[in-house]
């Protein structure tokens, strides 16, 4: 089986104990050899591994010699990213540049996640693969320069994968859906939701799902991969209040300006980006993102009640 072919045995991932991390793990640690790393672990079955330090790196893969290697390691918090710039960029800048050079030193394919960030949002229609990214915050910066040394780097020996607004990982989701229904836990009633940012969702068990089919199927490059449809934060968040039926809880819809204090890192008004190389190639990856919400939902209601 050529490198370039169906997704090999053994792999290793960094950040693993991410939403995303999390999610492909446990679909997937039965069918593949997966060595589990991240700067943080999480579980027991995952070593401790910095994409920063490119020796420790380099000594692991020649220790393990993976058949692929899986970059989830990023630092996603824009807030955080804007106000620790040298951070930001260490890690998604330069840490994807360090696993793409390692990956090219031993000749191993590489997985690498994109965002919907790196656009500035002043299309009015969605962003395909061929616009050109043009950050407007840092953790957009850091992460395209990431995308860049990727490619420059490995040439035809990767995959770029650009999500959009990730939902999932249950207990580590640290995204949108969570913070909603940490509200509504918490006894707040009176909810907002933005009317004037728009995205699209992106389940991480449909986007790890979509990692192996698309390396089965799809030759190297960069590729957009987000749920079907767009929408606005608030008909995520009433689409959550709807499913649970929080009848007490009254949801408003504010623009922008109206959590100025806390998210003060710009942000592209418009990050909704179209899966145009994967329509071409005729083929189906991604649900409609409200039944991937609803589908996400569904398992976080059926852990509660088994709790």
């Amino acid at each position: 089986m050529s490198k370039k072919g169906k997704l090999k045995k053994r792999i290793l991932i960094t950040g693993a104990s991410g939403m995303l991390g999390t999610t492909f793990y446990e679909i997937y640690k039965e069918l593949f050899d997966i060595v589990s790393t991240d700067i943080a672990p999480l579980d027991p079955w995952t070593q401790k591994l910095d994409v920063r330090d490119k020796k420790s790196l380099s000594s692991l893969v020649d220790k393990i010699r993976p058949d692929r290697i899986l970059n989830f390691a990023a630092l996603t918090d824009v807030e955080y990213c804007e106000t620790h710039p040298d951070e930001a960029y260490d890690t998604n800048a330069q840490g994807a540049k360090n696993v793409a050079e390692v990956c090219k030193e031993y000749d191993i394919p590489m997985v690498h996640i994109s965002t919907a960030g790196v656009f500035d949002g002043k299309k009015n229609t969605p962003y395909m693969e061929q616009d050109l990214p043009n950050p407007v915050n840092i953790y957009g910066k850091a992460k395209n320069q990431g995308d860049i040394a990727v490619q420059r780097l490995l040439k035809d020996n990767f995959h770029i994968f650009r999500a959009g607004w990730m939902m999932g990982g249950f207990d580590r989701d640290k995204k949108f859906v969570k913070k909603i229904l940490e509200q509504i836990d918490q006894g707040k009633t009176n909810l907002y939701g933005l009317t004037d940012m728009f995205g699209c969702p992106t389940y991480t068990k449909d986007f790890s799902q979509g990692i192996v089919k698309m390396l089965e199927v799809a030759k190297p490059g960069l590729y957009h991969m987000v749920s079907e449809g767009n929408c606005s934060r608030f008909d995520v968040a009433k689409k959550i209040i709807d499913f649970f039926d929080f009848d007490k809880v009254t949801l408003t819809k504010v623009t922008g300006d109206f959590f100025e204090k806390d998210y003060y890192a710009p942000r592209p008004p418009f990050e909704v980006i179209v899966n145009e190389k994967i329509h071409n190639m005729g083929i189906k990856v991604m649900r409609n993102w409200e039944d991937a919400l609803k589908s996400y939902l569904s398992e976080i209601l059926k852990r509660r009640n088994a709790k």
